[in-house]
């Protein structure tokens, strides 16, 4: 694809030098975690890998990076940009390519930004677009006092469970109907991770799950924590807050798990404030849209 020039004296590229980008993406290493990881583990062009993509990067006049896009094989599309206008940019190139996104991840007026140029350019809006408050914990920000609970690194024995419960958070959270989640994919994702070591689970007295959350990412560059469910039946009891506190209190203290971030619905009051009991605390602002299937 050529470098396609704008009226903001930006272009669009492919290529991107994989030290360029990771030393944009390290200026603010909390909200660009998932970024980092994604090229850590996969370079800048992964066409195999589910978790895999592809990068396309903004540079202005003076040859600086300006922006990043990661085009996930599996439908996701984040966002990186110093200034919001810059992620507009992609709407057309991305257009263009026939690039098809379910979901999308940035930073809340970049993606607003985004959005708006891309419906300009494909007349497709969103069936879900808000704002998901950003969070990050660090050691020294966990609360003291909270009592433990037992949780388990989930095995592949567990993978039919996580499976349920992953199924039953999205139909939930993205108010979507059980006929349009994809099971298998969730059971993918859900293989992927428990091999990865990177899936939990609390059970009751009767073996049953009554809490589940799961990361993104764990390692040297950070964490970040997706996937938390509590069955409706076993909430407000305060579970969350204590398995949420009883695994990231162990994170942190782990050497090379500098920090864990998460982004949740910001009307979501209840997740937020068990959150926030843990010691998490509200860093900046997320966009989280969905688009229509195919």
């Amino acid at each position: 694809m050529t470098a396609i020039e704008s009226v903001y004296s930006l272009r669009v590229t492919e290529k991107v030098p994989q030290a360029v980008a990771l030393a944009f993406l390290k200026g603010e290493p909390r909200e660009n975690v998932f970024l980092i990881s994604r090229i850590g583990r996969g370079g800048m062009d992964s066409t195999r890998q589910p978790s895999g993509g592809t990068f396309l990067g903004v540079f202005d006049e003076d040859q600086s990076l300006r922006g990043l896009a990661f085009l996930g094989n599996g439908g996701a599309l984040v966002i990186s940009v110093d200034e919001a206008k810059v992620a507009g940019m992609f709407a057309r190139p991305i257009a263009e390519r026939g690039y098809r996104f379910t979901i999308l991840i940035g930073e809340n007026e970049a993606g607003r930004e985004f959005l708006a140029r891309y419906k300009g350019e494909t007349g497709a809006v969103p069936t879900l677009s808000r704002k998901q408050p950003f969070y990050v914990l660090t050691s020294k920000g966990v609360a003291k006092g909270l009592k433990e609970i037992d949780m388990e690194q989930a095995s592949l024995d567990s993978i039919d469970e996580l499976t349920e419960l992953s199924c039953a958070m999205v139909t939930e959270d993205l108010r979507l109907k059980p006929f349009q989640v994809d099971r298998k994919h969730y059971r993918i994702r859900m293989t992927e991770k428990v091999m990865d070591g990177r899936a939990f689970l609390c059970r009751n007295d009767e073996g049953r799950p009554v809490f589940k959350c799961d990361l993104a990412v764990m390692g040297p560059e950070g964490a970040l924590l997706e996937g938390v469910y509590t069955p409706k039946e076993c909430r407000k009891q305060g579970l969350a807050t204590r398995a949420l506190w009883t695994l990231c209190k162990d994170l942190v203290n782990r050497e090379g798990v500098p920090f864990i971030a998460l982004h949740v619905d910001e009307k979501n009051k209840a997740a937020r404030k068990a959150y926030e009991k843990v010691g998490f605390e509200h860093s900046s602002d997320f966009r989280l849209a969905l688009m229509p299937p195919l």
